[in-house]
């Protein structure tokens, strides 16, 4: 099945849930050049997989039937049949865990690899665990989701249905489901250690698979940098191939929050950071973000 725009080049952001992708996919995807998913479709990606049991689905799964249809999806929701629209964004962030399937559904994508400190991440999703669903975007993804992605209505339904019965408003499952999440969950692992292991397993698979890449069509930026003024937002223009990077840039200044970085310090006790850093610390270390926190030793 022929592409919906044969001309338009997929950006595809690669990222651990709350590490700043979709604040990255709206910016970007404000230039006069760009279409965007409005929101993560996880369900469009595990078409015809839906009974994998984690979110990293190996590429010899993304047969002919699956590459299609989730080319076809991602092109209706972005709306890649706009004129004037030469790049296309997606942001899914449990394509971090599945990066050679992605590859093979989109052979010619460029990869946004965007990085931010397990520490905050760790804090901030553990937070969204216990959050009640957005009703409002999943109606929105209801009224656009195709037939095929029914099997999603009640698998969330039951995650749902779980979630609460473990006094959790966010489902059994909150984001990226790394292989063995369900076993940490049943064996009651807190929700510190599995958001903990969730940016572990986005960010090592994320990094590992991007060196099978071509490194042209990869461009890595931390959180921490993107948010410290308009060098890379404009860089990331540029990457992208976007001609209005003034007028993107603009928006980045006047959107950005850079007042969260240190949340985790304030909102978690000692004990929790000493559990989240039993999970990242190698990892941070190697990516240069520092050790273990004074409060937590």
């Amino acid at each position: 099945m022929p592409r919906v725009n044969p001309t338009i080049r997929p950006i595809i952001i690669i990222g651990a849930a709350r590490s700043g992708t979709k604040y990255l996919r709206d910016i970007l995807g404000s230039s006069d050049a760009a279409c965007k998913v409005p929101y993560d479709i996880n369900y469009i990606w595990r078409a015809y997989n839906e009974t994998w049991p984690d979110d990293a689905i190996p590429a010899e799964r993304a047969t002919k039937k699956v590459r299609n249809f989730i080319r076809t999806q991602i092109e209706r929701l972005a709306g890649a049949a706009a004129p004037d629209v030469s790049v296309l964004l997606e942001k899914t962030v449990g394509n971090s865990l599945r990066l050679p399937f992605v590859d093979a559904v989109y052979p010619d994508a460029l990869y946004i690899h965007l990085l931010r400190d397990g520490r905050s991440v760790t804090e901030s999703a553990a937070r969204q665990w216990s959050e009640p669903p957005n009703w409002r975007r999943l109606m929105e993804k209801l009224r656009g989701m195709p037939l095929r992605n029914a099997g999603y209505v009640v698998w969330f339904a039951k995650n749902y249905l779980t979630g609460l019965g473990s006094g959790r408003g966010g489902g059994k499952v909150w984001g990226p489901r790394y292989a063995g999440i369900d076993d940490d969950l049943t064996a009651g692992a807190s929700i510190i250690t599995i958001s903990a292991k969730q940016w572990a397993a986005s960010v090592t698979m994320a990094h590992r698979d991007l060196q099978d890449v071509d490194p042209d069509r990869v461009c890595t930026v931390r959180y921490e940098e993107l948010v410290d003024g308009d060098s890379q937002i404009r860089r990331l223009c540029s990457f992208c191939g976007l001609p209005d990077a003034d007028a993107v840039a603009a928006r980045h200044l006047s959107k950005v929050d850079q007042g969260t970085a240190e949340k985790w310090r304030e909102s978690m006790s000692s004990e929790q950071q000493e559990e989240m850093m039993r999970e990242i610390e190698p990892l941070l270390e190697k990516l240069g973000y520092g050790s273990v926190p004074e409060t937590a030793k």
